[in-house]
């Protein structure tokens, strides 16, 4: 009975929260700070597709929820929306009560949080955008620019890459409170870590200084080895990064590329795109593995609630 309850409970949940299976990424959107530009790519041809109406002021990281893209805007201090099918703007979700937005992420029920790089804290909204105060207080546990790639993990606590001392907090899901340094400073040579993705038992966190990425254990942080190694395929600042199939597509800052790995090897695999500038972030739309992974997360975390 127990074990149809929670099939039952996370029916209910993708449901609710719009996140039915869907198909696969259609697009790769890529954030390009200093052209205050994010560019949709579509992944199957590699056409480009051009850049969101109006311009996105030194964008940062997205997310993407319901039929929306969510996008920080770090220089202007806002956070815009668009349509995930189409493009257009939607307008602005939050305009204030921010400080360099460096990162947005969802909470199983809509909540939005956003990473402050500049005062070293996280921002909670509710669903319509409304401020609900500071999640995480500044410097907590000793986060030094909260990056891009902060995310929930599967087991429902919030991760984030402290970039300007080279570790991953973690944070409790629920209340903020700090719960200690999940990938502690340095493992594994890790410096300027920027995006984080779960898969497959195993947490990737891109390292931009370093021009690789790393796997670690995703339910202890234990370092496991390099999965992209440094400079590989011309690899220069590695920034953002996404799995789409067998694919793991990652930004190269340092010189306006796009490069392709495989999935499960690392192996390099050729460029996507190149001619960007200053690529930095990506969003395939839709990502069904990250979207499931967040559900997942709340899901367990409810069901360990509901046992104290």
């Amino acid at each position: 009975m127990k074990g149809n309850q929670t099939s039952l409970a996370f029916a209910l949940v993708l449901g609710w929260a719009g996140l039915a299976p869907r198909v696969a990424a259609d697009e790769l959107w890529v954030g390009r700070y200093f052209q205050n530009a994010v560019t949709r790519f579509n992944l199957s041809t590699g056409a480009n597709l051009g850049n969101l109406p109006g311009g996105v002021s030194t964008p940062l990281g997205m997310a993407h929820r319901g039929n929306k893209v969510y996008a920080t805007a770090e220089a202007a201090n806002q956070i815009r929306t668009y349509d995930a099918q189409t493009g257009a703007s939607l307008g602005t979700f939050v305009t204030a009560n921010l400080n360099a937005p460096a990162a947005i992420a969802f909470d199983g029920v809509g909540q939005a949080y956003v990473a402050n790089f500049n005062d070293n804290s996280v921002s909670r909204f509710s669903t319509t955008g409304t401020y609900l105060g500071r999640f995480v207080t500044a410097g907590s546990g000793g986060l030094s620019g909260p990056d891009l790639g902060m995310a929930f993990g599967p087991d429902g606590n919030l991760y984030i890459p402290s970039y300007w001392n080279h570790k991953v907090t973690r944070y409790n899901g629920t209340t903020g409170a700090y719960m200690g340094d999940f990938v502690t400073a340095g493992l594994g040579g890790l410096t300027q870590p920027r995006q984080l993705v779960w898969r497959s038992g195993d947490l990737f966190v891109s390292s931009d200084s370093g021009n690789k990425v790393l796997r670690y254990d995703a339910a202890t942080g234990a370092f496991k080895n390099t999965f992209i190694a440094a400079g590989s395929g011309g690899l220069s600042g590695a920034t953002g990064m996404a799995f789409v199939g067998d694919t793991a597509y990652l930004a190269s800052s340092g010189n306006g590329k796009i490069l392709k790995y495989d999935s499960l090897t690392g192996a390099f695999e050729g460029e996507f795109a190149s001619g960007l500038g200053s690529p930095v972030s990506l969003q395939a739309v839709p990502e069904p593995a990250t979207l499931t992974a967040a559900v997942m997360g709340f899901l367990a975390h409810r069901l360990r609630s509901r046992r104290k």
